[in-house]
Parts: structure tokens; C-alpha cells; sequence
């Protein structure tokens, strides 16, 4: 027999073993994937942490009842199961690109499979190319059939969507594993992604058709440029940051710039401020236009590149709030603008990943009102946010010091 026929004859026999046994076992599936070449890579958690030798690892997976693997895109997986008769329970999910800004391109992709037996569960994650640098994985969404077949591991960080930096596999003995662990957990602690709403973005410009004068589409790709020169700056620092006010809007209104905004707007929880976010952007070519208030109370930055304005606005959080401040350059009048509690979720907004608060509506309906769908050019940053408030004046010996402009 060749011994191309001694490896399909091989593979048959795991398979058959498969079938037979009600009992999957973790040491038969190895075999079988790594007979078929199928770069499934460890996502177990407790695997993912321990630091021994890679037999070990395997010894202590052969007695959990459900693994988790990963798999970084479905080429060939889905036709090695039907060849081999495995059947896998799958999760389809609308997989959802950005090719287009304002414009929903779908395509149905599978995010999970279940391989399940009485006393193992084989769950597979497949990530999908999201952007030439992230990699993206659906949610679960547990059907009760799979509840009653399946051992069901529902407090994983795979249960929501989950955007990632590209990352490369390694082997470890008989293993693959993500090639920088403690890189790809912290990564997944804070994973959870929020498409873009495109059918709220279709909606919006059919009733109000898109801005296309030059002029209006001119600032789009500065503000594009903007965005991701200040990302790369504020990355490098290691200070997270979120798309807020009108850039925030324009991404969960219309998947895109605010032709009318005229300025891009950041959030920066204030816990995470470094003095040298001023010098690193004025090394890249921004200018310091503003700083208001203090570090401790209202702080706030702008920049300027060209003739398009960068505000970094910095947030504070309370017992049952979240804030940032205003201050006005010619009264020293102080201004708090009210948040409910939010998190941050992952999105990608002109092909960039960044982040957003989240949940978006009760931060965007804070900042905007109930009637945030309906386009305001005539906006007054003090007066027309719903969510301001006078926070008293500041001394005037203090204006030096908090009222700051270039």
C-alpha cells in the first residue's frame, strides 16, 4: 500500500473509531485533525495560562469535558467534516465588512462548530479576516437543542463578537497554540465588538442623501487621516481611548464622518492621561491649540492639523456617572456634561479598529437627545447638549493656569 493509502487508511480508522464510540475522546480528535493537517489551535483558557511542558497540557485537556479550539478562517474545514461524516453543530452569522461606508455587504459565514457526545464537547471558534490587520469572530447564540446536546460553556470570552490584532500560531509539542499567549488573553478580555449599524446608516442618507461636494469630501479624508495618525500616537503611548461626540455620532448614525463637523472628538478616561501625550502629537505634526481646566478637574486638550481640530476629552467617572468637562475661554465658566455608566467595545470605523462606549444609544441619546437622527448644523457646544451643566466659575488668579490658548 502507498503511503497515501496508509494515511487515508489511517484516517478512516479514526473516523470509524469516532463513530463507533458515543465517547469522543480528546486524545482520538487530536489524532484525527493532526492525521488531517487541520491547524486547529488550543483557546482553552486554563491551557492558555499554564506554563507546563505541552504533555502535561495535554494530559490535563483529556479529562475536561469540553475544549475550545480556534481556527483563523474555514477553508477546508467545513468539506473535511462532511468526507469524514463528523457531524459538527454550526452557528451561522451574518458577517458583516466595510468595504463600503454606508453601504451593508453581507455574507453568511459559520463562527462556531460543536463536535458533542456525552461526555466530551469539541467547540471550534473560526476567525475571519475583518481588515488586513484584525481578525473577527462571531457570537454564540445558544439554541436550546444545543443546550440539551451539548456541555455548554456560556461565560467564555467567545460568547460575544470578538475583534482582535492579526496574530500568528505556533506549535508546542503536538499543540498550536496563539503565538504570543499573554498578548492574546489580554486581547481577549477586551474583544467584544460592535458592528456598525448599516441598515440605520442606509436609512439615514435615504432621507438625507450624502454630502458629496468636494469640499465636504475633502475634510472626510482629512478627518479619516486625522483619526488614524492620532490612534497610531495614543497606541503607542498605551492610553485606550473611544470615538466620542460628533465622531461618535457620525459612526452610530451613519457609519461615517459628519461632513459638517469640521473637528474630530476623542474620550480618554482621565486615569489613563500621560504628560507626554502633548509632545508625542507635536512631534507627529499637531499642533497644541487649547488646554482647559486640570488634570483633576475638566481637563481637556486640542490640537490642530491643517485646518482640522482634534479634541481629546477627558473623563471622570463617579459613583453612578460618568463626566467630562467645558470650560469658556473668556468667562472661566465650567461646564459638566453628564454620562450614564459605559464600557468600551471594539468597532471598525473607515477600516480602522477603534474603540466606542458602549452600550452607544444611551451615551449618544445623553449627548444628543432623543432626536440624535435628525442632522443639527447650528450647534452651540454649551448650550445645545442635553446634557450640560453649569459647574461653577473658575478664580480668576487660577485662568493662567486653566484657560491655556495657542
Amino acid at each position: 500500500m502507498t503511503k497515501t493509502g496508509l494515511q487515508q487508511r489511517r484516517q478512516e480508522d479514526l473516523t470509524t473509531n469516532l463513530h463507533r464510540h458515543t465517547k469522543i475522546t480528546f486524545n482520538l480528535f487530536q489524532n484525527l485533525y493532526t492525521s488531517l493537517r487541520i491547524p486547529l489551535f488550543i483557546l482553552d483558557i486554563p491551557a492558555l495560562n499554564s506554563s507546563l511542558p505541552p504533555h502535561q497540557i495535554v494530559e490535563g485537556l483529556s479529562r475536561q469535558n469540553i475544549i475550545h479550539y480556534g481556527l483563523i478562517k474555514d477553508v477546508g474545514f467545513t468539506s473535511t467534516l462532511d468526507k469524514y461524516r463528523l457531524h459538527f453543530e454550526t452557528i451561522g452569522l451574518k458577517f458583516y465588512t466595510t468595504r463600503s461606508f454606508n453601504r451593508e455587504i453581507k455574507s453568511l459565514v459559520t463562527s462556531h462548530y460543536f463536535l458533542c457526545s456525552p461526555d466530551l464537547t469539541v467547540h471550534v471558534v473560526v476567525f475571519y479576516n475583518k481588515t488586513k490587520s484584525t481578525l473577527w469572530h462571531g457570537g454564540v447564540h445558544w439554541r436550546k437543542e444545543l443546550n440539551d446536546s451539548c456541555v455548554a460553556d456560556k461565560e467564555n470570552f467567545f460568547k460575544h463578537a470578538g475583534l482582535y490584532d492579526r496574530f500568528g500560531i505556533v506549535k508546542k509539542g503536538n499543540l498550536l497554540f496563539p503565538e504570543n499567549v499573554a498578548q492574546f488573553l489580554d486581547a481577549a478580555k477586551n474583544s467584544l465588538f460592535l458592528e456598525c449599524n448599516y441598515t440605520r446608516a442606509q436609512q439615514f442618507f435615504a432621507q438625507h442623501p450624502p454630502d458629496n461636494a468636494e469640499e465636504s469630501l475633502k475634510f472626510q479624508r482629512k478627518a479619516r487621516q486625522i483619526i488614524a495618525r492620532a490612534k497610531q500616537y495614543l497606541d503607542d503611548l498605551g492610553i485606550p481611548f473611544w470615538l466620542s461626540s460628533g465622531t461618535c455620532l457620525g459612526w452610530f448614525r451613519q457609519c461615517d464622518i459628519i461632513p459638517y463637523s469640521h473637528d474630530v472628538d476623542f474620550g480618554i478616561w482621565i486615569k489613563d492621561y500621560k504628560p507626554e501625550l502633548v509632545t508625542a502629537f507635536e512631534r507627529g505634526g499637531f499642533f497644541l491649540k487649547h488646554v482647559f481646566g486640570k488634570v483633576n478637574d475638566s481637563y481637556e486638550l486640542s490640537f490642530q492639523a491643517g485646518d482640522i481640530k482634534l479634541d481629546l476629552f477627558f473623563f471622570y467617572e463617579e459613583v453612578d456617572y460618568m463626566w467630562n468637562g467645558g470650560t469658556h475661554h473668556e468667562t472661566g465658566q465650567k461646564y459638566k456634561y453628564i454620562f450614564p455608566k459605559f464600557t468600551m467595545c471594539w468597532t471598525i470605523f473607515l477600516e480602522l479598529k477603534v474603540r466606542v462606549p458602549c452600550p452607544p444609544r444611551p451615551y449618544i441619546e445623553a449627548n444628543y437627545g432623543k432626536n440624535w437622527s435628525e442632522p443639527v448644523k447650528d450647534w452651540e457646544w454649551n448650550k445645545s447638549p442635553p446634557n450640560v451643566r453649569e459647574n461653577g466659575v473658575w478664580p480668576k488668579e487660577e485662568w493662567n493656569e486653566v484657560i491655556q490658548v495657542y
